[in-house]
């Protein structure tokens, strides 16, 4: 009888954080659920620190996959019914998996759900608590950098969850098209990639408003930061995803506001002289003739797969949250910001 769960950590060098998310994963694994660390070539203590855990399964790459091959490694070696991905500078919570666990068991059209985060390292307010599609084709994100709080103790549909604590269902990834990430990713914003696809065939991406558990912020994109490397894979593998899976009458809609937005802030880190992240704008404006043939390919797959239309999905994964969400993001004050309340909030715990 295969494992419930199978819990799966992607690691790249991540030795300073490794140990703690391992030996805090280790407390609360039920015996019959499995462990999975993928090691993407790390050249520091990582794969000295996997060999004090005997019962966990190792995939050893002999270069790095990023996050979205690291996952598509790893998903090989799982055998439980449900996957949960979860990264390594996390430290978990004794009920956040049975709490994921039994929301899918009483939500059978769900499909993937995210565990709430917090962020210790910038003074425990929240992670994502989930994000939806706005009609500028950018996301947005409910409940990040907020102190938790009666607004974040319900669970709700959102359009995509967030890849450092997700639980999935096995028939997830075959209504998905039949695979998890995409691999020309590498990292960043595969999930929400991921997450549409579910969405399109005809499951469900949830929130769900378990105890907390946290987040460290330093494993991947930590050191990464906001790089120009990391702004050129995030805008590419967003456009990607729009052209690729939103319907055609929805890429006449968004794609002139979503190019205007990237136009706009192309001529502001111009202006600036910042000419990597500059860059990197154009790079994403591009897409659609560089990678014309692999968007092709995508809507294809899209077309044979897909089960619910945009004009469904739209008035659940969309929303609007004012210019004012935007303008706050730009000063550095989305603390400050009020997320507008979800009115298809299931008011339960978990």
């Amino acid at each position: 009888m295969p494992p419930l769960v199978s819990i799966l950590i992607v690691n790249h060098n991540g030795e300073a954080f490794l140990e703690d998310c391992l030996r805090s994963v280790s407390e609360v694994v039920e015996p019959e659920n499995e462990v999975v660390v993928v090691d993407n070539a790390s050249n520091d203590a990582s794969r000295q620190i996997l060999a004090r855990f005997a019962n966990i399964k190792i995939a050893l790459s002999d270069r790095n996959l990023g996050f979205a091959g690291g996952n598509n490694l790893g998903l090989r070696h799982c055998s439980g019914d449900l996957i949960l991905l979860l990264n390594s500078d996390t430290i978990v919570t004794k009920e956040f998996l049975s709490i994921l666990t039994a929301y899918l068991d009483r939500h059978p059209c769900a499909g993937v759900v995210q565990g709430k985060m917090v962020l210790p390292r910038a003074g425990g307010v929240l992670d994502v608590c989930g994000s939806f599609l706005t009609p500028l084709g950018v996301p947005y994100h409910r409940g990040y950098f907020k102190p938790d709080g009666p607004a974040y103790q319900a669970s709700y549909p959102v359009f995509c969850g967030k890849g450092a604590c997700l639980l999935l269902r096995r028939q997830a990834i075959e209504a998905a098209g039949g695979f998890l990430f995409d691999d020309d990713f590498f990292c960043y914003y595969e999930e929400s990639d991921f997450c549409f696809r579910v969405w399109l065939g005809g499951m469900e991406v949830h929130f769900v408003a378990g105890p907390p558990i946290q987040h460290l912020m330093g494993a991947t994109a930590g050191k990464m930061g906001l790089s120009c490397f990391a702004l050129r894979l995030y805008l590419k593998n967003q456009t990607f995803t729009l052209a690729s899976n939103l319907s055609a009458v929805s890429v006449l809609k968004i794609f002139p506001l979503y190019f205007a937005v990237l136009m706009g802030s192309l001529g502001a880190h111009a202006l600036r002289r910042q000419w990597g992240q500059a860059g990197a704008h154009v790079s994403a404006l591009m897409v659609p003739l560089t990678e014309w043939h692999r968007i092709a390919a995508r809507r294809r797959l899209i077309g044979r797969m897909r089960k619910v239309s945009d004009e469904v999905l739209w008035p659940t994964i969309g929303r609007w949250p004012g210019w004012r969400y935007f303008w706050m993001t730009f000063q550095g004050r989305l603390s400050q910001y009020k997320d507008p309340e979800i009115k298809e909030a299931l008011h339960e715990s978990g």
